[in-house]
């Protein structure tokens, strides 16, 4: 099967071709949904597949970011993983944990369809406007400017219940876990096709300091925050949950296209000409960036398994 094929335009097609590789290796991930939320036939809020040992104390998640883009990118290499490399043999004390799910419920979503014409501005709409957005931060847990704020502490992340978030924590890892290691996927304005890896750590941590090892990356510089400010997610929830582990997490971030280029399209563009889709600027349909992003996949989840083992 070609790498494109692993990839999807939308989570239920995604969600079909994760099952049916799923299906193939006569496996059965678990469905995660919230008990006053949609049942069947919608898809759960997750399905959370686990590879390897059951009693494995060594295990490596892959999940998306919150964003439709970010989740439609980890389907298809959770999707090309399956395919290619599910029936090998992990080591006795190796497990793969794989988070497949959509756009997390209070940010994601399908991208609406044509409304009609656009409103008419006024200061009335305009102070409509400033106050959703007001409490979408606040719920979101970003500033005004976008900047996220510092995580919750509760283990709680916008729109996966606790209760979800504790029997997906069980399910991930039921026996002891002493390593883990989380790699969040996600896209990003970065060189087409390729990963971008960023610690989720304080730059002086042990875990940071591992990243830049697995993925050989620079040494932080002396201006880089030394705190740890990253969005509230699935994964970091999940981390959240295991105080006692070793945990190694980072953003796998696969470029869509590098912010000169969509500078250079936007100066090229004939006047009069309608902008180019910003949605294929986030997440490219081609096939030969599906085929990039797979090729790029497949290293980095090696590097992190052989990071797992090391010392």
């Amino acid at each position: 099967m070609p790498a494109e094929d692993y990839f999807s335009k939308t989570y239920q097609s995604a969600r079909a071709k994760f099952l049916a590789a799923c299906r193939e290796l006569r496996l059965q991930p678990t469905g995660f949904r919230t008990p006053d939320g949609p049942q069947e036939p919608e898809p759960p809020l997750v399905d959370c597949l686990r590879l390897g040992s059951p009693s494995a104390d060594h295990l490596l998640v892959i999940c998306g970011g919150d964003r439709k883009a970010d989740a439609l990118c980890c389907g298809g290499i959770e999707t090309g993983w399956l395919r290619e490399f599910g029936k090998a043999n992990l080591p006795a004390d190796t497990a793969i944990v794989m988070m497949h799910h959509g756009a997390a419920p209070a940010t994601g979503g399908e991208v609406p369809g044509d409304s009609g014409p656009p409103p008419q501005w006024d200061d009335d709409i305009l102070a409509k406007v400033e106050e959703r957005y007001a409490e979408y931060a606040r719920q979101q847990g970003i500033d005004s400017t976008g900047a996220p704020l510092a995580g919750p502490t509760d283990g709680d992340v916008s729109g996966y219940p606790g209760q979800v978030m504790d029997m997906l924590a069980h399910a991930m890892a039921p026996a002891t876990a002493n390593k883990i290691v989380f790699i969040e996927v996600r896209v990003g304005p970065g060189p087409w096709g390729e990963a971008e890896l960023t610690p989720r750590h304080p730059p002086a941590s042990a875990s940071a300091t591992r990243i830049r090892k697995w993925f050989t990356l620079p040494e932080p510089s002396e201006d880089e925050p030394k705190g740890d400010r990253e969005m509230d997610s699935l994964g970091a929830s999940l981390r959240r949950r295991f105080p006692q582990a070793d945990i190694t997490a980072a953003t796998a971030a696969f470029g869509t296209y590098s912010m000169m280029s969509v500078l250079e399209s936007l100066a090229s563009r004939p006047d009069g000409k309608a902008l180019p889709k910003t949605g294929m600027m986030v997440y490219p349909q081609s096939a030969e960036w599906r085929e990039a992003v797979w090729q790029s996949a497949i290293v980095v989840i090696q590097r992190a398994l052989t990071g797992l083992h090391a010392e």
